[in-house]
């Protein structure tokens, strides 16, 4: 069975998503909004790396779903991942 090509989109937008959730608690903490514009700058990376990679294999009308693909896994793994990792460190450093 093939992986299609949104499926690899789908991925690799949920491993970016999570990645930037990680590196956005390590390096800014308590700064959420470089960590929101840090996601917000990955994410269009994806986006141009996507539409360069992809973007002429898909159908005209396709395209969406080659835009589309994974947005919401980003958006709630960087969102989880920055919480979850904030709430971690922030308990720890009260011990």
């Amino acid at each position: 069975m093939a992986i299609s090509k949104t499926d690899k989109i789908f991925w690799l937008r949920a491993g970016l998503g999570a990645t930037v959730g990680v590196v956005s608690e390590l390096l800014f903490g308590n700064d959420f909004e470089s960590g929101v514009l840090l996601a917000l700058v990955i994410y269009l990376a994806s986006y141009y790396l996507v539409r360069r990679v992809w973007g002429s294999q898909f159908k005209p009308d396709e395209l969406t779903k080659m835009y589309t693909a994974g947005v919401g896994s980003f958006a709630l793994l960087f969102i989880f991942l920055y919480i979850f990792l904030f709430t971690v460190g922030l308990h720890y450093l009260s011990l």
